[in-house]
């Protein structure tokens, strides 16, 4: 039973929206309730999940089952996984999204208008939520990482305020622009990574451990560590790192990239605001910790410099920016954006260290920053 605990955290809310697709809308009491004890079930499940966890192990629970399998011809044979599992860097972050998705649940029960709706699609974001943090095929990542995107659209765009149409369409077209970023590199590696477990042909894998791995690259591939291909000033490796840095950076977000959250923060109610604080802004970072640096470690500590500059930046403009708001609602989203300076990676501390101190601080602001998100403004 322990080997499918993750897949109960990750589709018992996509059961539960199932189930509530076909109840009558009449029925407002019971969608509250049908989201109450979803989230109970993935508190029990949790603590099954914690009871049996094991600090000083690494890959815990893991599921790894075949899911996609093409043969392209030429291009080789196409394999992704069902991947997931637990380790040092997303437990605190699958604790924090069954937490704070409890409390968004309870919060949103003076929601009134299409409670059906509401409910269903928050569902579908806890769903989304978990699997993301816990994927580790980057196809599967990046399929919740993208499944996120619409139910916090409508959320925002329906039950938001006055400005509401605005701050959605803004959300949705920099969140869209950063996940095109990301798949360029996804498909840059699919072409670049082999399976070594099948040396009789060459098997593209999504596997974000291989990826990790320099070994299984294909030679003169475009991100070859060995021998990269040069494209302008910088290698394709150097390119495919800074891509993903801009894209989960727009999620993170750090500046100059942060413009859509104020907007997103006032506009959308206030459960969605915990949620879009606590989990969503929290995706961008641990994108840069599971998928960035350990893909392109080299990348990272070139550049490691101009990460900490951009950190630097990103703390003093939310501080003195929060500090011009004139109204205390308004200067969470720019304390938020603080949140957004990334540690320099730097090969000379434990990567594995710097990824908990990370993961820690993800975790001590989104409890923050929830807390105070729930109360009634004006």
């Amino acid at each position: 039973m322990q080997q499918y605990l993750l897949s109960l955290l990750i589709f018992t809310p996509l059961i539960a929206a199932l189930i509530a697709l076909f109840i009558p809308s009449a029925l407002e009491r019971f969608f509250r309730i049908l989201a109450l004890i979803t989230s109970l079930v993935q508190v029990l499940v949790l603590a099954q999940v914690m009871i049996h966890y094991e600090p000083s192990l690494s890959l815990q629970f893991a599921e790894q089952k075949p899911w996609i399998s093409l043969d392209l011809g030429t291009w080789g044979i196409l394999k992704a996984e069902y991947f997931v599992a637990i380790d040092g860097l997303n437990i605190l972050f699958v604790c924090l999204t069954v937490g704070i998705m409890l409390i968004a649940g309870l919060s949103s029960w003076s929601i009134r208008k299409n409670v059906k709706g509401y409910f269903v699609l928050l569902l579908i974001l806890n769903a989304a939520i978990m699997g993301a943090f816990t994927a580790l095929d980057f196809l599967l990542f990046y399929l919740f990482f993208e499944f996120m995107l619409l139910p916090m659209f409508f959320l925002i765009g329906m039950w938001g305020g006055p400005g509401r149409e605005y701050a959605s369409i803004k959300f949705f077209l920099y969140t869209l622009l950063g996940s095109i970023f990301i798949l360029i590199v996804l498909i840059g590696l699919y072409l670049s990574v082999q399976d070594p477990g099948h040396a009789e042909s060459v098997v593209h894998t999504f596997n974000l451990l291989q990826m990790s791995n320099p070994e299984n690259y294909i030679g003169d591939s475009i991100f070859d560590p060995a021998k990269p291909w040069m494209i302008g000033f910088m290698t394709a490796r150097q390119w495919g790192f800074w891509l993903l840095f801009v894209g989960f950076a727009i999620k993170l977000p750090m500046v100059p990239l942060h413009t859509w959250l104020p907007d997103a923060h006032v506009e959308a109610p206030t459960p969605v605001s915990v949620v879009l604080a606590a989990l969503l802004l929290k995706i961008g970072g641990y994108g840069l910790m599971r998928i960035a640096f350990p893909v392109f470690p080299e990348a990272a500590l070139t550049f490691s410099w101009l990460i900490g500059l951009f950190g630097v930046i990103n703390e003093c403009h939310g501080q003195q920016r929060s500090q011009k708001a004139n109204c205390l609602f308004f200067r969470f989203p720019y304390g938020i954006c603080t949140a957004g300076a990334c540690f320099p990676y730097n090969g000379r501390y434990n990567r594995i260290c710097l990824s908990d101190v990370q993961s820690w601080h993800h975790f001590s602001t989104s409890l923050f920053n929830s807390r105070r998100f729930i109360r009634p403004y004006a």
